[in-house]
């Protein structure tokens, strides 16, 4: 039977697919806007970070609910510091 307590490696695992995602979103970005970036640009770039983790976290809850909830704290950073950065 698995563990229920927290894992720092699971955790570490998962921010380390979101960084992934945002290097691409950020090569993207820096690409159609010329090099040019902004605040609100990367704060964009950190809400696209937040989706796949809502996504894959939304699919986990389904089958893995102790798998869920490092996607959900993922989502949760992505979307407070995305929404900072666009908002001040």
């Amino acid at each position: 039977m698995a563990s229920r307590t927290f894992s720092w490696k699971n955790l570490a695992l998962v921010l380390g697919l979101t960084i992934m995602v945002g290097v691409g979103e950020y090569a993207v970005a820096y690409q159609f806007n010329d090099g040019k970036i902004t605040q609100k640009v990367i704060g964009a770039v950190f809400l696209g970070m937040a989706l796949p983790s809502l996504l894959i976290g939304g699919v986990m809850r389904l089958f893995k609910p102790r798998v869920q909830r490092y996607f959900a704290i993922t989502a949760g950073l992505c979307l407070t510091i995305g929404l900072f950065l666009i908002l001040t």
